[in-house]
């Protein structure tokens, strides 16, 4: 037996004792949070662990979003409360509760009690916003994430208390340049005397109330004198990139209700309108009928196509020129914050649901060849996608798999009748199914073929990441698949660094299906009676990477390795840490 499958043997031992379930690591670190009780503004300090969120309880079961947490310490004897619990970006998670100081003593009772998506869209129940400070596995205490808007821009600025203290001068300036997750604010000439103020973007979402809001982190403590300030901002925006405006609306704290009710109602208002750098061209070859339209990162508008990267901190302002070819338009190349050139568009259209693009070469001169394969096929595609109809995930019915090189641990993949367009992944123990230690849900935006293999585009709705796998078949019941990055990477060999995975169970659905109904599920094969057990092929034994390592979602006591040193390796977002442990947590084939 291996040192790392004594590792997760001990590792999983301790981990049925301690807990019942688990939080994502990605969730987990020590976050700041306002003081509810003090006058004053004032913050907090609350751990997530693994599977606890001290002094409120550990991890009893995990219901999607709804947490329900066991408290042993309140009254002496365990009760049940219920959290909402959603990251909405790397840096921040939203809480949402009835009553945090009411505790059940039954799971049912507190799972009554848990908020609604109408509670919480009405601000119906109490919401605690969590602000990172620290991670548990080496990553920065604040991620650079990229800020909706960018550029430079003149803005206009007002203030709900205080009417003498508006500003609607043409001298003051905003910028987010050259780094595009910062926002520096520069009054000028206004009624009060010249300051500036700068934040660092935490994150952006869209809430449950359909509102687009933007965390924003104060980098500037206020000076003696001053008055105190809030150290972490909540806003509510509105953007237009293709006109440059943009309503932003700021709330008197650092939650996201208090005196925020609009992109243009809260407690400080500002209108931003941003400062071209450099004309349009007068001509433009218009893009694709199908492209046109948002695709998440990717707007299309006539001739102009902006591409935000999440990965660069950049967005990309494209004008297409010329189309030598079909696809292929040289178009003229700048950023949020100045001109780089000109370079070679690829687009190519993979469904309905999902578009490609690549920038080739950046260079100084506008000329034909810069769409030839030489400049263009050493970059590679940006994958993107929207729901323009709902596609079903291309597996149906029930799927599992041993994960490789952790022993003990089997994961598990499954769709159902009443949303096919959805697929539900579990990593568990393999003698113990209830032991869960990995439930993620996900929406497929269908799946494109490119070098014989089959790629599949997904986003996790647990956590906001979009995430793509490829993967292959050698018949209808053992399939081999891997991760391919957010953005689909080619060059792959699933058939040879693929895990395993086995079909347990088809799919039988009746025309028309209720929602509430329950699927019907038929066994494929007798052959099939336990999830550790593969059977015989009779073909040559799966090979698995050595160079492929792999992380467990399990305690253990020693120092974890750096997330950005796994994420900058060749693993993929199915690696999730846990500390000093790896297990590759792959989804079931789509390939059936």
């Amino acid at each position: 037996m291996s040192v790392l499958s004594t590792l997760l043997m001990f590792s999983a031992s301790i981990a049925s004792v301690q807990s019942d379930c688990y939080f994502p690591v990605e969730m987990q670190g020590e976050f700041m949070t306002q003081w509810k009780e003090s006058q004053e503004i004032a913050y907090t300090s609350i751990s997530l662990t693994y599977n606890s969120v001290p002094s409120w309880g550990n991890c009893h079961s995990r219901h999607r979003e709804n947490v329900i947490l066991r408290d042993s310490s309140s009254r002496g004897s365990d009760c049940f409360r219920c959290i909402r619990i959603i990251q909405r970006s790397v840096n921040v998670n939203q809480v949402h509760v009835r009553n945090l100081h009411k505790c059940f003593d039954t799971e049912e009772e507190a799972l009554r009690d848990c908020p609604t998506s109408h509670e919480v869209t009405s601000r119906a129940v109490e919401e605690i916003m969590l602000y990172k400070t620290r991670g548990f596995y080496g990553e920065s205490a604040v991620t650079q994430t990229h800020c909706p808007f960018s550029g430079r821009w003149k803005f206009s600025y007002s203030n709900v208390e205080e009417a003498a203290g508006s500003c609607d001068s043409e001298s003051s300036e905003a910028g987010g340049c050259p780094s595009e997750f910062m926002l520096d604010l520069k009054f000028r000439n206004c009624d009060f005397p010249d300051f500036e103020m700068s934040f660092q973007c935490l994150g952006h979402w869209s809430g449950e109330d359909g509102r687009n809001y933007l965390s924003l982190l104060d980098t500037k403590l206020p000076q003696l004198g001053e008055e105190p300030r809030p150290r972490y901002r909540c806003a509510v925006y509105q953007t237009d990139l293709h006109s440059g405006v943009t309503h932003l609306a700021l709330s008197n704290d650092s939650t996201c209700v208090h005196q925020l009710e609009s992109h243009v109602s809260g407690y400080e208002t500002l209108r931003l309108e941003r400062i071209e750098l450099s004309p349009k061209p007068e001509m433009g070859h218009k893009f694709p009928a199908w492209a046109q339209g948002d695709w998440d990162k990717v707007h299309v508008k006539g001739s102009e196509l902006i591409y935000r990267s999440k990965e660069e901190l950049t967005t990309y302002h494209v004008d297409g020129l010329i189309s030598p070819s079909q696809g292929r338009i040289v178009s003229r190349i700048s950023t949020a914050c100045g001109e780089l050139g000109y370079a070679c568009l690829a687009l190519e259209q993979r469904t309905e649901n999902i578009l490609e693009l690549r920038i080739g070469k950046i260079d100084s001169k506008l000329d034909d060849a810069l769409c030839s394969d030489e400049y263009l096929d050493q970059y590679a595609w940006i994958t993107v996608g929207k729901e323009v109809v709902r596609t079903p995930c291309p597996l149906s019915g029930t799927f599992h798999g041993l994960i490789p090189d952790a022993e003990g641990l089997c994961a598990r993949s499954s769709t159902s009748c009443s949303r096919p367009d959805q697929m539900e992944y579990k990593v568990y123990n393999c003698e113990n199914t209830t032991e869960v230690y990995e439930d993620r849900l996900y929406q497929c935006y269908g799946q494109f073929q490119d070098g014989g293999l089959v790629y599949t585009f997904t986003q996790r709705l647990d956590l906001p990441v979009q995430e793509c796998f490829v993967g292959t078949t050698r018949d209808s019941v053992e399939h081999y698949v891997m991760e391919a990055g957010a953005h689909c990477k080619r060059g792959k060999e699933p058939s040879l660094y693929g895990m395993v995975m086995l079909k347990e169970e088809d799919l039988i659905c009746d025309e028309i299906i209720e929602e509430t109904q329950e699927p019907v599920l038929r066994p494929v094969t007798p052959k099939l009676l336990h999830p550790t057990l593969r059977p015989e092929t009779g073909h040559k034994k799966h090979n698995h990477n050595p160079n492929h390592h792999h992380r467990s979602s399990r305690p253990q006591s020693s120092t974890p390795p750096s997330i950005n040193q796994v994420e900058s390796s060749n693993s993929s977002p199915f690696l999730t840490p846990f500390p000093g442990l790896f297990i590759l947590l792959l989804v079931s084939c789509f390939w059936c």
